[in-house]
């Protein structure tokens, strides 16, 4: 997920009612954290996200920008787990791949045009 300047290192699902981690990047800040695919969110800095979507996620993690720390709590397999996590600076090589992943998908989407 983009943040600005700053990355957490997950894909989100939305589930009827709230978030689920779908991936989670290697040496990212999530996986340093121990957060794991499957993983609920509950809740992060203070505020639940129990009925949460993406978007109001996003806005969480904008909102955290300037301290980048994160306290979560997930669900894991039956138990509530408390999990710290601190937004990192995207680095170059990850620009440059989330750049050329968009180049692709933009020129695949137009390729063939409307014949």
């Amino acid at each position: 997920m983009l943040t600005g300047r700053r990355f957490l290192g997950v894909q989100l699902e939305e589930k009827n009612p709230g978030l689920v981690i779908k991936t989670v990047a290697p040496n990212s800040p999530a996986a340093r954290s121990g957060l794991k695919p499957g993983d609920r969110l509950i809740a992060v800095n203070g505020k639940s996200l129990t009925q949460a979507s993406s978007r109001e996620f996003k806005q969480l993690m904008s909102g955290a920008r300037e301290t980048g720390r994160l306290f979560m709590i997930i669900w894991r397999r039956g138990t509530y787990e408390r999990v710290e996590a601190r937004l990192e600076p995207f680095t170059k090589e990850q620009i440059d791949k989330i750049i050329n992943t968009h180049l692709i998908e933009s020129h695949t989407s137009t390729a063939g045009g409307g014949h």
